[in-house]
């Protein structure tokens, strides 16, 4: 028996997915289902595919995964890690006990307990023809070496050692006949120039004043012509 051929003037069946053309607003395209009857006579039969066979070569099978054993040891810390740890700490403890002892100040020596000391006079030979002298700063003694006298003048060597202190010295004179006040002349590289002596030290030198032959008196005094002594000088 011959199935019927479809009419023109029947519907159009769609394709799956599709809409038909037709006049009028769009319309949504039928579906059959799969196992619905299109025609009286035909039945739809999906195709089976089967997957393909896999090729043994292609894949290696994976190896079973070892079970983890719960043991004690598992959970105890590695000998390498603590060993790294502690070598770690004391290289750092090292390094900040370096720092902290460059930066400590020096220490400073204690200062010796003093002592009370006697000033002991240093022995001059031939403390003769002079006199000693002292202050509440200063002791010593000078003298007069030589006095060479010319018509207007006259040479003084003068001797002069400081036993405690320090000495700023000075010199002027008077002439004893008519009470002027004498300054020391000259500029002999020899010439006694004021100055200081301390203790233990002796210094000599000339001086010279302008005077016609006549006694005088020679003095020593500090630099702020405060009297030390007085030597007389004879003609």
């Amino acid at each position: 028996m011959t199935a019927p051929q479809p009419s023109s003037l029947g519907p159009r069946r769609s394709q799956r997915g599709l809409h038909t053309s037709s006049p009028g607003s769009p319309k949504r395209a039928y579906v059959p289902d799969e196992t619905e009857p299109i025609l009286s006579g035909y039945t739809y039969k999906p195709t089976e595919v089967s997957p393909p066979e896999l090729d043994p070569a292609a894949y290696t099978p994976l190896a079973p995964t070892p079970a983890v054993s719960d043991s004690i040891e598992n959970y105890k810390p590695k000998t390498n890690l603590i060993a790294w740890s502690v070598a770690a700490v004391l290289l750092v403890l090292a390094i900040i006990g370096g720092i902290v002892l460059n930066n400590l100040p020096a220490a400073t020596p204690k200062d010796p307990a003093p002592t009370t000391a006697r000033p002991v006079p240093t022995a001059t030979p031939n403390r003769s023809g002079g006199v000693p002298f002292s202050d509440k700063e200063v002791s010593g003694y000078w003298r007069i070496l030589s006095a060479v006298w010319s018509d207007n003048s006259v040479l003084l060597t003068v001797e002069i050692s400081v036993d405690t202190g320090t000495l700023f010295y000075d010199f002027y004179g008077w002439a004893n006949l008519d009470g002027s006040q004498l300054e020391p002349t000259g500029n002999s590289p020899t010439d006694l120039r004021t100055g200081f002596i301390a203790s233990g030290e002796t210094v000599s030198g000339t001086l010279t004043f302008e005077l016609v032959r006549q006694p005088m008196t020679l003095i020593l005094s500090t630099r702020g012509q405060s009297q030390l002594s007085a030597l007389q000088v004879d003609p």
